[in-house]
């Protein structure tokens, strides 16, 4: 209790169950009883604060360091990761064993992964190649011509590319759509807004679960 002038906090709660360093967690954002925590052991694992002895789940979600998660904001069973093995997870908690999708287009570690506050099916990744990129999971299983497969699977909405070295964090702006800000270890802070022809067709589409499947 901060109000009574205690200098030091007691943690309410300790949850124990991972082997490795501990790298992020995400509350969900409906159920305010359920986090999601990952670690350097490559496990991802959800937790119930009804039920703190052990993990509610508990599985292996990539082959190397998991870096980042985040629970999606509106969906209450849908979460990403992000790991050194250079590839984004889907996940469905009700039946997290087997990914929904992989995204891949990193080449170097993942470092952080956030779904956009205004739009379901936009999540951004940021990475140690120095890129933030834009996904548009609604565009996950879309023909592509050979001309647009040569840019890339065509989840990607958006790269950016302005930093010089592995980038630290980024944050998407909650009052201004597609305004995202970034820091990386080349010193500087950057905020930026993809062009609205980027943007302009992606407003108000859901996520198709078939699709990541």
């Amino acid at each position: 209790d901060i109000g009574m002038g205690h200098k030091e906090l007691e943690p309410l709660q300790v949850y124990k169950g991972h082997t490795d360093c501990v790298e992020d967690v995400s509350w969900n954002g409906v159920h305010d009883y359920l986090f999601a925590s990952v670690a350097d052991d490559k496990r991802l694992m959800i937790w119930d604060t009804r039920q703190p002895a052990k993990a509610v789940q508990n599985v292996q979600a990539h082959t190397a360091e998991i870096n980042s998660v985040a629970f999606h904001p509106r969906n209450e069973w849908m979460l990403a990761t992000g790991s050194s093995d250079q590839t984004i997870g889907l996940f469905d908690i009700r039946k997290i064993d087997n990914s929904l999708h992989t995204l891949e287009s990193h080449e170097g570690e993942v470092t952080q992964v956030a779904w956009s506050p205004h739009d379901d099916p936009i999540l951004a990744s940021a990475g140690s190649d120095r890129k933030v990129i834009v996904w548009d999971l609604s565009q996950i299983g879309k023909e592509q011509t050979p001309e647009d497969a040569e840019d890339g699977v065509p989840e990607i909405l958006f790269v950016h590319s302005g930093h010089t070295s592995k980038i630290s964090d980024f944050s998407w702006n909650p009052a201004e759509p597609w305004v995202i800000s970034s820091c990386a270890e080349d010193n500087v802070v950057q905020i930026w807004k993809m062009s609205k022809q980027v943007y302009t067709n992606t407003r108000d589409l859901q996520i198709d679960a078939n699709k990541l499947e």
